[in-house]
Protein backbone atom coordinates (compact mmCIF):
# COMPACT_ATOMS: atom_id res chain seq x y z
CA UNK A 1 0.00 0.00 0.00
CA UNK A 2 1.26 3.52 -1.18
CA UNK A 3 2.33 5.79 1.90
CA UNK A 4 0.18 8.90 2.38
CA UNK A 5 1.28 12.31 3.41
CA UNK A 6 0.08 11.98 6.40
CA UNK A 7 1.43 8.90 7.59
CA UNK A 8 4.86 9.72 6.22
CA UNK A 9 5.05 13.41 8.07
CA UNK A 10 3.84 12.01 11.03
CA UNK A 11 6.04 9.22 11.01
CA UNK A 12 8.96 10.84 10.46
CA UNK A 13 7.97 13.70 13.12
CA UNK A 14 7.84 10.67 16.02
CA UNK A 15 10.86 9.03 14.97
CA UNK A 16 13.48 11.18 13.79
CA UNK A 17 12.20 15.02 15.04
CA UNK A 18 10.51 14.38 18.64
CA UNK A 19 13.23 12.10 19.80
CA UNK A 20 16.39 12.66 17.76
CA UNK A 21 16.14 16.66 16.77
CA UNK A 22 14.37 17.58 19.87
CA UNK A 23 15.08 15.34 22.10
CA UNK A 24 12.04 15.57 24.11
CA UNK A 25 11.10 13.44 27.11
CA UNK A 26 9.57 10.29 27.03
CA UNK A 27 6.65 11.51 28.67
CA UNK A 28 5.86 14.23 25.99
CA UNK A 29 6.23 11.84 23.25
CA UNK A 30 3.43 9.69 25.25
CA UNK A 31 1.25 12.95 25.68
CA UNK A 32 1.65 13.21 21.65
CA UNK A 33 1.11 10.15 20.86
CA UNK A 34 -1.97 10.02 22.60
CA UNK A 35 -3.17 12.67 20.96
CA UNK A 36 -3.14 11.54 17.97
CA UNK A 37 -4.48 8.10 18.55
CA UNK A 38 -7.63 9.85 19.60
CA UNK A 39 -7.03 11.96 16.58
CA UNK A 40 -7.10 8.77 14.63
CA UNK A 41 -9.98 7.41 16.21
CA UNK A 42 -12.04 10.53 15.27
CA UNK A 43 -11.16 10.28 11.48
CA UNK A 44 -12.05 6.19 11.27
CA UNK A 45 -14.86 6.70 13.78
CA UNK A 46 -16.91 10.08 12.99
CA UNK A 47 -15.44 11.39 9.26
CA UNK A 48 -15.27 7.43 8.24
CA UNK A 49 -11.60 7.28 6.91
CA UNK A 50 -9.08 4.71 8.03
CA UNK A 51 -5.99 5.63 9.02
CA UNK A 52 -4.35 4.14 6.85
CA UNK A 53 -5.95 6.58 4.06
CA UNK A 54 -5.87 10.15 5.87
CA UNK A 55 -3.92 12.69 4.13
CA UNK A 56 -3.76 16.05 4.87
CA UNK A 57 -6.43 17.47 2.53
CA UNK A 58 -8.61 15.20 5.07
CA UNK A 59 -8.00 17.22 8.44
CA UNK A 60 -8.70 21.20 8.30
CA UNK A 61 -8.75 23.54 10.49
CA UNK A 62 -12.52 22.88 10.98
CA UNK A 63 -11.78 19.20 11.65
CA UNK A 64 -9.52 19.56 14.47
CA UNK A 65 -12.05 22.27 16.19
CA UNK A 66 -14.73 19.26 15.80
CA UNK A 67 -12.20 16.45 17.17
CA UNK A 68 -11.60 19.01 20.28
CA UNK A 69 -15.35 19.31 20.85
CA UNK A 70 -15.73 15.65 20.29
CA UNK A 71 -13.18 15.17 22.96
CA UNK A 72 -14.58 17.23 25.46
CA UNK A 73 -18.35 15.67 25.27
CA UNK A 74 -17.42 12.47 24.17
CA UNK A 75 -14.51 11.61 26.91
CA UNK A 76 -14.92 13.92 29.65
CA UNK A 77 -11.36 15.54 29.21
CA UNK A 78 -10.83 18.78 31.24
CA UNK A 79 -10.28 22.14 29.65
CA UNK A 80 -6.50 21.61 30.57
CA UNK A 81 -6.20 18.28 28.65
CA UNK A 82 -7.78 19.85 25.88
CA UNK A 83 -5.27 22.79 25.71
CA UNK A 84 -2.59 19.97 26.08
CA UNK A 85 -4.42 18.10 23.25
CA UNK A 86 -4.34 21.37 21.37
CA UNK A 87 -0.67 22.61 22.09
CA UNK A 88 0.55 18.86 20.44
CA UNK A 89 -1.22 19.19 17.01
CA UNK A 90 0.71 23.09 17.24
CA UNK A 91 3.77 21.32 17.42
CA UNK A 92 2.72 18.90 14.76
CA UNK A 93 1.40 21.15 11.91
CA UNK A 94 4.90 23.83 12.99
CA UNK A 95 7.16 21.00 11.91
CA UNK A 96 4.84 19.69 9.18
CA UNK A 97 4.97 23.41 7.62
CA UNK A 98 8.29 22.66 6.19
CA UNK A 99 8.12 19.18 5.35
CA UNK A 100 5.07 19.63 3.36
CA UNK A 101 4.59 22.93 2.06
CA UNK A 102 1.96 21.88 -0.31
CA UNK A 103 -0.49 22.07 2.74
CA UNK A 104 1.44 25.24 4.45
CA UNK A 105 -2.20 27.71 4.37
CA UNK A 106 -4.35 24.91 6.22
CA UNK A 107 -1.15 24.72 8.49
CA UNK A 108 -1.16 27.95 8.96
CA UNK A 109 -4.86 28.13 10.25
CA UNK A 110 -4.81 25.36 12.27
CA UNK A 111 -2.06 26.90 14.15
CA UNK A 112 -4.28 29.62 14.79
CA UNK A 113 -6.61 27.84 16.64
CA UNK A 114 -6.45 29.52 19.97
CA UNK A 115 -6.47 27.68 23.44
CA UNK A 116 -9.34 27.82 25.46
CA UNK A 117 -9.19 29.94 28.53
CA UNK A 118 -10.16 28.71 31.46
CA UNK A 119 -10.33 29.67 35.46
CA UNK A 120 -6.98 29.87 37.75
CA UNK A 121 -7.79 27.14 40.52
CA UNK A 122 -6.70 28.59 43.78
CA UNK A 123 -3.43 27.10 45.19
CA UNK A 124 -4.43 24.48 47.60
CA UNK A 125 -1.82 24.36 50.33
CA UNK A 126 -1.08 22.86 54.01
CA UNK A 127 -0.32 24.72 56.55
CA UNK A 128 2.86 23.99 59.28
CA UNK A 129 0.28 22.39 61.92
CA UNK A 130 -1.24 20.15 58.67
CA UNK A 131 2.19 19.07 57.34
CA UNK A 132 3.61 18.22 60.78
CA UNK A 133 0.14 16.28 61.86
CA UNK A 134 0.93 14.56 58.32
CA UNK A 135 4.11 13.52 58.68
CA UNK A 136 3.65 11.90 61.83
CA UNK A 137 1.21 9.36 60.91
CA UNK A 138 3.85 6.83 59.45
CA UNK A 139 4.60 3.98 61.54
CA UNK A 140 8.29 4.67 61.88
CA UNK A 141 8.71 0.89 63.62
CA UNK A 142 8.81 -0.62 59.93
CA UNK A 143 10.59 -0.18 57.37
CA UNK A 144 7.58 0.23 55.57
CA UNK A 145 6.64 3.13 57.27
CA UNK A 146 9.85 4.74 57.46
CA UNK A 147 9.95 4.91 53.21
CA UNK A 148 6.54 6.27 53.18
CA UNK A 149 8.24 9.36 56.00
CA UNK A 150 10.76 9.49 53.49
CA UNK A 151 9.30 9.62 50.17
CA UNK A 152 6.54 12.39 52.26
CA UNK A 153 9.58 14.01 53.48
CA UNK A 154 11.65 14.80 50.14
CA UNK A 155 8.41 15.83 48.44
CA UNK A 156 7.87 18.63 50.76
CA UNK A 157 11.74 19.03 51.12
CA UNK A 158 12.59 19.66 47.80
CA UNK A 159 9.54 20.94 46.18
CA UNK A 160 9.60 17.90 43.70
CA UNK A 161 7.15 17.76 41.04
CA UNK A 162 5.93 13.75 41.24
CA UNK A 163 7.73 12.40 38.27
CA UNK A 164 11.19 13.99 39.29
CA UNK A 165 10.42 11.78 42.38
CA UNK A 166 9.33 8.87 40.44
CA UNK A 167 12.57 9.45 37.80
CA UNK A 168 14.87 9.88 40.90
CA UNK A 169 17.65 7.35 41.18
CA UNK A 170 20.26 6.26 43.84
CA UNK A 171 22.87 7.84 42.72
CA UNK A 172 20.65 11.76 42.44
CA UNK A 173 20.66 11.59 46.35
CA UNK A 174 24.25 13.31 48.08
CA UNK A 175 23.88 12.66 52.26
CA UNK A 176 27.44 14.31 52.80
CA UNK A 177 27.74 17.91 53.51
CA UNK A 178 26.56 19.89 51.60
CA UNK A 179 23.40 17.20 51.46
CA UNK A 180 21.44 17.50 47.87
CA UNK A 181 19.04 16.38 45.90
CA UNK A 182 19.26 16.41 42.21
CA UNK A 183 16.06 16.62 40.22
CA UNK A 184 15.75 16.17 36.69
CA UNK A 185 12.21 18.47 35.53
CA UNK A 186 10.40 19.61 32.75
CA UNK A 187 13.08 19.56 29.69
CA UNK A 188 15.39 17.08 30.61
CA UNK A 189 16.38 20.02 32.76
CA UNK A 190 18.19 19.04 36.28
CA UNK A 191 18.25 21.23 39.44
CA UNK A 192 20.05 20.77 42.57
CA UNK A 193 18.44 20.79 45.63
CA UNK A 194 19.60 20.87 49.66
CA UNK A 195 17.95 18.66 52.07
CA UNK A 196 17.67 19.72 55.89
CA UNK A 197 19.35 17.41 58.46
CA UNK A 198 16.40 15.57 59.88
CA UNK A 199 15.41 14.91 56.20
CA UNK A 200 19.31 13.09 55.54
CA UNK A 201 18.76 11.22 58.45
CA UNK A 202 15.26 9.84 57.19
CA UNK A 203 16.96 8.99 53.67
CA UNK A 204 19.91 7.78 54.99
CA UNK A 205 17.53 5.08 57.44
CA UNK A 206 15.44 4.48 54.39
CA UNK A 207 18.66 3.51 52.38
CA UNK A 208 20.09 1.25 54.69
CA UNK A 209 16.43 -0.93 55.17
CA UNK A 210 16.54 -1.44 51.55
CA UNK A 211 20.30 -1.57 51.21
CA UNK A 212 20.67 1.14 48.38
CA UNK A 213 23.73 1.94 49.71
CA UNK A 214 25.52 -0.77 48.43
CA UNK A 215 28.16 -0.85 45.34
CA UNK A 216 26.34 -1.42 42.11
CA UNK A 217 22.73 0.20 43.19
CA UNK A 218 24.19 3.84 41.88
CA UNK A 219 21.09 3.30 38.86
CA UNK A 220 18.26 1.79 40.76
CA UNK A 221 15.22 3.68 41.00
CA UNK A 222 15.21 5.26 44.58
CA UNK A 223 11.89 4.61 45.40
CA UNK A 224 10.72 1.38 44.15
CA UNK A 225 7.58 -1.59 44.82
CA UNK A 226 7.56 -5.02 45.55
CA UNK A 227 8.96 -5.85 42.23
CA UNK A 228 11.93 -3.33 41.89
CA UNK A 229 10.41 -1.12 39.55
CA UNK A 230 9.45 2.54 39.85
CA UNK A 231 6.76 4.15 41.53
CA UNK A 232 4.16 4.98 40.00
CA UNK A 233 1.83 7.93 40.19
CA UNK A 234 -0.96 6.02 41.58
CA UNK A 235 1.22 4.04 44.15
CA UNK A 236 2.00 6.99 45.43
CA UNK A 237 -0.88 9.17 45.66
CA UNK A 238 -1.86 5.93 47.11
CA UNK A 239 0.47 6.47 49.68
CA UNK A 240 -0.59 10.01 50.37
CA UNK A 241 -3.78 9.55 50.81
CA UNK A 242 -3.53 6.44 53.01
CA UNK A 243 -1.58 8.90 55.76
CA UNK A 244 -3.70 12.12 55.02
CA UNK A 245 -7.45 9.91 55.65
CA UNK A 246 -5.57 8.84 58.88
CA UNK A 247 -4.59 11.97 59.92
CA UNK A 248 -8.18 13.69 59.19
CA UNK A 249 -9.45 11.07 61.46
CA UNK A 250 -7.31 11.55 64.24
CA UNK A 251 -6.98 15.01 63.93
CA UNK A 252 -10.33 16.72 62.40
CA UNK A 253 -9.35 20.06 64.11
CA UNK A 254 -6.39 20.42 62.39
CA UNK A 255 -6.44 18.68 59.44
CA UNK A 256 -9.40 21.66 57.81
CA UNK A 257 -8.02 20.35 53.83
CA UNK A 258 -10.32 17.96 51.73
CA UNK A 259 -7.92 16.23 49.80
CA UNK A 260 -4.23 15.51 49.31
CA UNK A 261 -2.27 15.07 45.98
CA UNK A 262 1.47 14.70 45.04
CA UNK A 263 1.89 18.77 43.78
CA UNK A 264 0.09 19.83 47.05
CA UNK A 265 3.25 18.79 48.65
CA UNK A 266 5.31 21.38 46.23
CA UNK A 267 2.58 24.17 47.07
CA UNK A 268 3.11 23.90 50.57
CA UNK A 269 6.68 24.47 50.22
CA UNK A 270 6.36 27.56 48.08
CA UNK A 271 3.87 29.01 50.40
CA UNK A 272 6.45 27.83 53.52
CA UNK A 273 9.20 29.47 52.13
CA UNK A 274 6.94 32.79 51.10
CA UNK A 275 5.68 32.98 54.48
CA UNK A 276 9.47 32.44 55.66
CA UNK A 277 10.60 35.60 53.91
CA UNK A 278 11.95 34.07 51.27
CA UNK A 279 12.92 36.05 48.19
CA UNK A 280 10.50 35.22 45.39
CA UNK A 281 13.40 34.40 43.15
CA UNK A 282 15.34 32.62 45.10
CA UNK A 283 11.83 30.17 45.10
CA UNK A 284 11.47 30.45 41.76
CA UNK A 285 14.98 28.48 41.11
CA UNK A 286 14.19 26.30 43.98
CA UNK A 287 11.43 25.03 42.27
CA UNK A 288 12.85 25.04 38.53
CA UNK A 289 10.01 27.63 37.19
CA UNK A 290 11.47 29.48 34.18
CA UNK A 291 9.82 32.20 34.66
CA UNK A 292 8.96 34.29 37.60
CA UNK A 293 5.51 34.65 36.55
CA UNK A 294 4.85 30.95 37.24
CA UNK A 295 6.09 31.23 41.27
CA UNK A 296 3.78 34.44 41.62
CA UNK A 297 0.76 32.26 42.16
CA UNK A 298 1.48 31.23 45.34
CA UNK A 299 1.36 35.24 46.50
CA UNK A 300 -2.51 34.86 45.80
CA UNK A 301 -2.28 31.90 48.23
CA UNK A 302 -3.39 34.21 51.25
CA UNK A 303 -3.99 37.62 51.20
CA UNK A 304 -2.03 38.49 53.94
CA UNK A 305 0.92 36.83 52.79
CA UNK A 306 0.48 38.39 49.50
CA UNK A 307 0.87 41.92 51.58
CA UNK A 308 3.56 41.29 53.41
CA UNK A 309 5.60 40.09 50.59
CA UNK A 310 4.86 42.62 48.16
CA UNK A 311 5.68 45.39 50.86
CA UNK A 312 9.17 43.72 51.33
CA UNK A 313 9.64 43.35 47.77
CA UNK A 314 8.62 47.01 46.31
CA UNK A 315 10.43 50.19 47.37
CA UNK A 316 8.17 53.03 49.41
CA UNK A 317 7.63 55.78 46.42
CA UNK A 318 4.95 57.64 48.48
CA UNK A 319 6.37 60.23 50.45
CA UNK A 320 5.07 63.08 52.59
CA UNK A 321 6.32 65.59 50.59
CA UNK A 322 3.92 65.48 48.11
CA UNK A 323 0.87 68.21 48.18
CA UNK A 324 -2.26 67.17 47.54
CA UNK A 325 -3.31 68.18 43.82
CA UNK A 326 -6.24 69.80 44.19
CA UNK A 327 -4.04 72.54 45.51
CA UNK A 328 -1.87 73.12 42.57
CA UNK A 329 -4.48 75.71 40.86
CA UNK A 330 -1.83 76.61 37.61
CA UNK A 331 -2.84 72.51 36.90
CA UNK A 332 -6.56 73.08 37.61
CA UNK A 333 -6.51 76.06 35.25
CA UNK A 334 -4.83 74.44 32.59
CA UNK A 335 -7.43 70.94 32.82
CA UNK A 336 -10.40 73.32 32.63
CA UNK A 337 -9.17 75.23 29.31
CA UNK A 338 -8.40 71.75 27.60
CA UNK A 339 -12.01 70.61 28.33
CA UNK A 340 -13.33 73.79 26.64
CA UNK A 341 -11.14 73.20 23.66
CA UNK A 342 -12.79 69.86 23.03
Amino acid sequence: MKQTNFARVTTKYFSDFLSGQRNVSPNTIKSYRNTFRQLLTYMRDEKRIPPEKIEFKDIRAETIVEFLSWLEKNKQISISTRNQRLAAIHGFYRYAQAEYPDNLFEAQKILNIPFKKKPRPAVSYLTKEEMKVLLDQPDVRNRRGRRDLALMAILYDTGARVQELIDLCVKDIRLHPPATVTLTGKGSKTRIVPIMGNTVQLISRYMDDFNLKCNGRQQSPFFFNSRGEKFTRPGICYILKKHFNQAKKLNPGIMLSNSIHPHMFRHTKAVHMLESGINLIYIRDFLGHVSITTTEIYLKAETELKRSVLEQSYPDVVTQDIPEWKEDTELLQWLNDFCRQL
